[in-house]
């Protein structure tokens, strides 16, 4: 019997339609088809997330008061393997939709839904418009860690892509292309 093709799940923070981000995600998911594992990607701006507003439900009922497009991203989420969390750095940190939707992870933080999450992989994707991303994205990188360990979610990769402020500065960087296709081809002997 053929072992089931691994599930690659791309959750896109970017507040910029056809931006630098947006690039960096095509070539990527180009590289996780060519390595023969199937991919979707989940555009977070064009979806209807609502705010935590704390009244865990989903700990006593493991269900979400809210109904919306999360509710299908979270089946998504249970039916992949890896999780590619991409998103600008803005303010040393992530997109207000890629918190949003963090913050929405909430439901699978606490014992009764946990199970539904641990153990998956987790790449993450970091365009930037400043040159030291070290420095720049230290609190991003420590902002992952935590809510990903609490997860039960391992990180196999890390991609940051320093000097893209403007909306095409990616056009000058074909080396960054190759490195996320090369990066998502590869992705099929991590997992």
């Amino acid at each position: 019997m053929k072992p089931l093709t691994k599930r690659v799940l791309v959750l896109n923070g970017s507040a910029r339609e056809n931006g630098n981000t947006d690039a960096i995600i095509t070539s990527f998911m180009e590289g996780v088809n060519m390595g023969g594992l199937n991919v979707r990607a989940a555009v977070l701006r064009e979806l209807t997330i609502n705010n935590c507003i704390g009244c865990c439900q989903c700990r006593r009922e493991q269900t979400c008061h809210f109904e919306d497009d999360m509710t299908d991203l979270r089946d998504m989420i249970m039916k992949s393997d890896v999780l590619t969390f991409a998103s600008p750095n803005y303010w040393c940190e992530i997109t207000g939709l890629m918190k949003t939707f963090i913050d929405r992870l909430y439901f699978f933080h606490h014992k009764e839904n946990n199970h539904l999450i641990a153990g998956k992989k987790a790449i993450i994707i970091t365009t930037l418009g400043e040159k030291d991303a070290d420095y720049e994205c230290q609190v991003l990188v420590e902002f992952y860690k935590r809510c990903t360990h609490s997860l039960g979610i391992e990180i196999i990769d890390w991609l940051f892509f320093p000097e893209l402020m403007e909306k095409e500065a990616i056009k000058n960087k074909p080396a960054y292309l190759k490195q996320a296709r090369e990066t998502g081809k590869s992705l099929a002997g991590l997992v």
